[in-house]
């Protein structure tokens, strides 16, 4: 197999209106994962709060390389004059780059299932606030929230879900859902760009390749 690859990212967004001052909001079920009943509230390396579930058959060892989707927005982004396809673009580019570095420093990265591999299906979700009757269309994968703290101004929401399947089964070995903040934006008006998220996608590209790394070796 080879170690070049399709890689993606397990990227980014959401839009949710229970920011925390740290950073850091509660992450919320978009339908992406489909079944969300065995995700468990934990703390990351960095110490962020993540929805998680590991599978007890995964165990260092077992599996020997890594395959990684493309990343999806799921659904599917409305770009609009704050969030551009652009943008979107440039986050999901520089997600994918960053595991593609990470995750092929420490681990055999394929193109291909087979067994001995683990699957990575990352996306870029997004959900309604709670009690808004919102339809699919309505939601984007990167929305901008204004933060209950005073002061603090506009600021972008982002999340991510992913599923690790074994290759050549499809049977669910992980999955996490996670949310965070960016920078406060210049101005309410001010669009968004990669630099806004980026310090948030770096920890997480660090802390989520190190963890699938933990579970590889």
């Amino acid at each position: 197999m080879n170690k070049a690859v399709t890689l993606v990212s397990m990227g980014a967004l959401l839009a949710s209106f229970a920011l925390a001052s740290s950073g850091t909001a509660l992450a919320e079920d978009s339908g992406y994962l489909g079944d969300y009943a065995a995700l468990k509230e934990v703390k990351d390396a960095a110490g962020d709060t993540v929805m998680r579930y590991v599978n007890p058959k995964l165990k260092p060892g077992i599996y020997k390389a890594v395959m990684i989707d493309p990343t999806q927005y799921y659904p599917a982004p409305q770009p609009s004059e704050q969030v551009s396809s652009r943008t979107l673009t440039d986050i999901s580019n520089y997600l994918d780059k960053g595991l593609r570095d990470k995750l092929g420093a420490k681990l055999t990265v394929v193109s291909e299932p087979g067994p001995g591999v683990l699957r990575i299906r990352p996306a870029i979700t997004a959900v309604a606030p709670k009690n808004a009757a919102l339809k699919p269309y309505q939601m984007i994968p990167v929305a901008f929230v204004v933060s209950s703290v005073a002061g603090r101004g506009k600021e972008a929401a982002i999340q991510i879900e992913v599923e690790v399947v074994d290759s050549v089964t499809g049977e669910r070995m992980g999955a996490a859902v996670r949310k965070g903040v960016g920078a406060k934006l210049a101005s309410d008006n001010a669009a968004l760009t990669l630099t806004d998220v980026q310090p948030l996608l770096n920890q997480w590209i660090d802390t989520g390749s190190s963890f699938v790394a933990e579970q590889v070796k």
